[in-house]
C-alpha cells in the first residue's frame, strides 16, 4: 500500500513539559540550547556533505531561540547589558538561581505575563472533562491539552503572540482532533481497521525500511566517528526504538491510510488540472529562486519537483578520495579552528599533511582518467560525495554556480573555473577529502517545458486534488455528526 504524506498520521509519543518548571531554568536551558545548538549546527554542516539548505534551516532554529530569548525579556540589541545575564556560579550551588546580576525571582511576573508562553500553556495534570461531543462519541481535554500546548509553543517560539494564537489553536486542534475520533469511527465501520495479511506484511516490510533509514541518520549524523550500525541498534534500543516498536507504531496508523485511500479512491485529474498546478508551480518557483537560488539547489538535491531554473548554473559531478572517519572529524575541527582564529601555529601544516596523505591514491586516479577509463568507473572504483551514488544525480550532477554552498569554496571555485563539459579539475578540498570534479554541462535557464515532467506535475496535481476532497469529506463528517465545542471548559 502507498504511503501517501499528505494523510494526517497518528503522532510520535511526545516528551512532555514538566509541570511548574522554574522560569530561571528555562531561561538557562534556552540560551544553552541557543549558544550550543548554533555549534552543533555548525560543526555537523561541516562534517558532512554541507549545503545551504541546512544552513539555512540553523539559522532558523537560530532565529526561533532569539525570538523565545525576547519573548522572556532578554535583550538582543547592541546596549544588552551581558553581565546581567552571564552564568557564573562562583557565589551559589544552585547554577539554575545564579545568573550575575542577581535573581530575577522579583521579575517573573514581568517576564512571564497573560501573553507568555506559560501564561496561555494549559495544565496536563488537571482532572479530564468533556471538551467536544458528537454523535458515537466526546473528546476529552487530557487528549486536546498536549496537542494544544504543543502547537501553541511552536507558535510562541516562531515571534507569535499568544494573546493572538491562541483561540484559534485551540479551535484548530478541537476539530482536528474530533475529527480523527469521527474517521477512527467511520473506518471501523467500514472494517478498514481489521489488519489483513496483506496489510501486516506491508507494515513490516515499511517498518524495516523506516527503522534502517533511523540506523543510517543516527551513525551519520554521530558525534562519534566509530559509530556502527551495530553501536546504533543498541543506543536507539536505550531509548526504546526497535524494530518491533516501529512495526507496532505502524500497526496502531495503518488503518488511517486504509481510509485516505478509500475515500479518495475515486479522484482522477484532468488536463486542465495539471495545467493549472503547473502553472501555480512555475509562479511560485519563479518567484522563490530567483530571490533565493540556493533553495534551487537544495530542491535538486532532494529530487524535488523542479519547473523553473535559474540564471547562471551548471553541473558537476565527481571522483572522491575520502578521509577516514576520524581524520575527517580531526581536519573539520583544526579547520574551523583556523578561521575562528584559535588554532595554534601548527594546525595548518597538521591539515595539510592530512590532505597529502591522500594525494597518491588521487594520482593514482588522474592516471587511470588519462589512461582512458570512464569518470563513472572510477566513481565506482573510489568514491563520491553522497548524494551523488545514486541515480538520478550520478549522472545529472549537482547544479552549482559561483554562490553556490553545495559543497567547499575550493570546491566550487574550482568547478567554475573549468572551461569545456567534460573537463576534470585538479583536486579540490573539502572536508570530506580531494575532489576531481567533472564539469558536465550548462544548466538551460527558465522553465521546464510541462512535457519534460508531465508525469511528476500529474502526480503532484493529483495529491493535491486527493487532498482537498479528503479534507472536504472530513468536513462533511463533522457536519453531519453535530459536534458540539466547549473550549471555556478548558480555561
Amino acid at each position: 500500500m502507498a504511503t501517501n504524506n499528505n494523510q494526517p498520521r497518528r503522532n510520535p509519543p511526545r516528551r512532555r513539559r514538566r509541570q511548574g518548571v522554574s522560569v530561571l531554568a528555562v531561561i538557562v536551558l534556552i540560551i544553552l540550547a541557543l549558544l550550543m545548538g548554533a555549534f552543533a549546527g555548525y560543526f555537523i554542516a561541516r562534517k558532512t556533505d554541507p549545503h545551504i539548505h541546512t544552513i539555512q534551516e540553523l539559522n532558523d532554529r537560530v532565529t526561533e531561540l532569539e525570538n523565545t530569548l525576547t519573548l522572556i525579556g532578554y535583550p538582543l540589541g547592541e546596549d544588552v547589558d551581558p553581565a546581567r545575564w552571564a552564568y557564573d556560579n562562583a557565589a551559589n550551588d544552585n547554577v539554575l538561581e545564579d545568573l550575575s546580576g542577581g535573581s530575577f525571582a522579583d521579575d517573573e511576573d514581568d517576564l512571564w505575563n497573560d501573553d507568555s508562553l506559560l501564561g496561555a500553556t494549559l495544565p496536563e495534570d488537571a482532572d479530564p472533562v468533556v471538551v467536544a461531543e458528537f454523535q458515537g462519541g466526546q473528546l476529552l481535554s487530557n487528549e486536546v491539552i498536549p496537542e494544544y500546548n504543543d502547537q501553541l509553543t511552536s507558535q510562541i517560539f516562531s515571534g507569535h503572540s499568544a494573546d493572538e494564537v491562541a483561540e484559534d489553536t485551540l479551535n484548530r486542534v478541537l476539530k482536528k482532533l474530533a475529527g480523527d475520533k469521527l474517521i477512527a469511527l467511520r473506518a471501523a465501520e467500514l472494517g478498514l481497521t481489521d489488519l489483513s495479511d496483506e496489510d501486516l506484511a506491508q507494515i513490516r516490510q515499511q517498518a524495516a525500511a523506516n527503522y534502517d533509514t533511523q540506523l543510517d541518520d543516527y551513525v551519520a549524523f554521530s558525534e562519534d566517528p566509530n559509530e556502527t550500525r551495530e553501536s546504533a541498534v543498541k543506543k536507539l534500543e536505550e531509548e526504546g526504538v526497535t524494530l518491533e516498536s516501529v512495526v507496532e507504531s505502524l500497526k496502531q496508523s495503518w488503518w488511517s491510510q486504509k481510509y485516505f485511500e478509500h475515500i479518495v479512491k475515486d479522484v482522477a485529474v484532468t488536463d486542465d488540472d495539471i495545467q493549472s498546478c503547473y502553472d501555480a508551480l512555475l509562479a511560485a518557483q519563479r518567484e522563490e529562486y530567483t530571490a533565493y537560488p540556493e533553495d534551487f539547489e537544495y530542491a535538486h538535491t532532494n529530487r524535488e519537483l523542479v519547473v523553473f531554473r535559474p540564471e547562471g548554473y551548471r553541473a558537476v559531478r565527481d571522483i572522491l578520495i575520502p578521509f577516514s572517519a576520524e581524520d575527517a572529524v580531526v581536519v573539520a575541527t583544526l579547520t574551523e579552528q583556523v578561521e575562528l582564529g584559535t588554532a595554534d601555529e601548527n594546525a595548518q601544516g597538521q591539515i595539510d599533511a592530512m590532505y597529502e596523505t591522500l594525494e597518491a591514491t588521487v594520482k593514482e586516479a588522474q592516471d587511470r582518467l588519462n589512461a582512458g577509463e570512464s569518470f563513472e568507473s572510477l566513481m565506482d572504483a573510489y568514491s563520491c560525495s553522497p548524494a551523488l551514488k545514486e541515480a538520478p544525480l550520478r549522472n545529472e550532477g549537482y547544479y552549482i554556480t559561483a554562490a553556490s554552498f553545495v559543497n567547499s569554496l575550493e570546491y566550487v571555485e574550482g568547478s567554475m573555473m573549468l572551461e569545456q563539459p567534460g573537463q576534470v579539475s585538479a583536486p579540490l578540498r573539502s572536508p570530506l577529502g580531494l575532489h576531481l570534479v567533472q564539469y558536465i554541462g550548462d544548466v538551460t535557464p527558465g522553465q521546464v517545458p510541462l512535457d519534460d515532467v508531465r508525469d511528476a506535475v500529474a502526480a503532484e496535481a493529483l495529491k493535491q486534488k486527493q487532498t482537498q476532497y479528503y479534507e472536504q469529506q472530513r468536513d462533511a463528517l463533522l457536519e453531519a455528526a453535530q459536534v458540539k465545542y466547549y473550549p471555556e471548559r478548558l480555561r
